[in-house]
């Protein structure tokens, strides 16, 4: 039978025998009555071993959020099994029996939080309730920014952290919501943007593939979103930026191409204007690429 590889072992960052390339363990118990979200284990593996399995029972105190970066397993919960693959986000509520694994052909290399206390617990029943355990399109990149960034958080900030992990089942929330609303502005169009980030996408192109006229779509869009349309589409480009940065060596100028900016310099103005740093003073701040965690195809 496979054990849980999640066994307190803190001894040259190894779980059991999964190793991670960063592991926190909270120093004592956490309250689930706090009035903050508290982070009781926290961590980022690359690579899982070939036959690994988690499987808990209902009597389990903590909520937790898994981002898969690569490979792909499967999430059991509710009663149902679901697949999960590089690039989805999944979450399980506590106090509710669950079993995932990686894939032995593929295993899945995550970054994850265990947390509770707050109102985190009907936080996350409300989005398994209204949306299922696995997310992905443009909640991803958020959710493993937010995520990466709770890791290297000092531990002593409690507040700060808990407002990370507050702020982490919002975004999820917000998704949840979109989803479910069934508004004209939906998930499918929300995606189709973030799939096509790497293109100079315009209002018009997307009116056009959607069936709208491009001055109802701007007002629907504006409206059922909150924001503009240029304004979400930079949004989504400087977070998918975050996520390049932290997870490849490739060069800021080619991550500007990528993500269709024709000046590396304009580039370089949005990310600082809506990260308050620049791209190479946020690379320098990641976990994720200090740690060397990926492999770097250089530019």
């Amino acid at each position: 039978m496979r054990k849980n590889y999640y066994a307190d072992d803190l001894q040259n960052n190894i779980v059991g025998t999964c190793p991670h390339e960063f592991f926190y363990i909270a120093p004592q118990e956490i309250d689930p009555n706090n009035l903050y979200i508290q982070v009781n284990r926290a961590g980022i593996a690359m690579q899982t071993p070939s036959d690994f399995l988690i499987t808990r029972d209902d009597t389990y105190p903590y909520s937790m959020i898994h981002c898969v970066l690569h490979g792909q397993g499967s999430v059991s919960t509710r009663g149902h099994t679901h697949a999960v693959h590089a690039r989805q986000a999944f979450v399980l509520t506590s106090n509710e029996g669950h079993m995932y694994s990686s894939d032995p052909r593929d295993p899945m290399g995550v970054v994850w939080v265990e947390y509770a206390g707050g109102n985190s617990a009907q936080l996350t029943s409300h989005i398994l309730d209204m949306g299922g355990p696995i997310y992905d399109g443009p909640v991803f990149t958020d959710v493993v920014n937010l995520l990466t960034s709770i890791l290297y958080q000092p531990r002593q900030d409690g507040p700060a952290i808990s407002l990370l992990l507050y702020n982490t089942l919002i975004t999820l929330c917000k998704q949840v919501d979109v989803e479910a609303s069934g508004r004209s502005v939906n998930h499918e169009i929300l995606k189709y943007i973030d799939e096509n980030i790497d293109h100079r996408l315009t209002l018009t192109e997307i009116s056009q593939v959607f069936g709208y006229h491009p001055a109802y779509f701007s007002s629907l869009f504006s409206r059922t979103t909150g924001v503009t349309f240029s304004k979400y589409v930079m949004n989504r480009k400087i977070s998918h930026a975050c996520y390049l940065l932290e997870t490849t060596g490739w060069s800021v100028e080619r991550i500007a191409q990528e993500l269709g900016f024709c000046d590396i310099s304009h580039f370089i103005q949005r990310f600082k204007h809506l990260k308050g740093v620049t791209p190479m003073a946020y690379r320098a701040g990641s976990v994720l690429y200090q740690k060397k965690l990926v492999g770097r195809k250089k530019y």
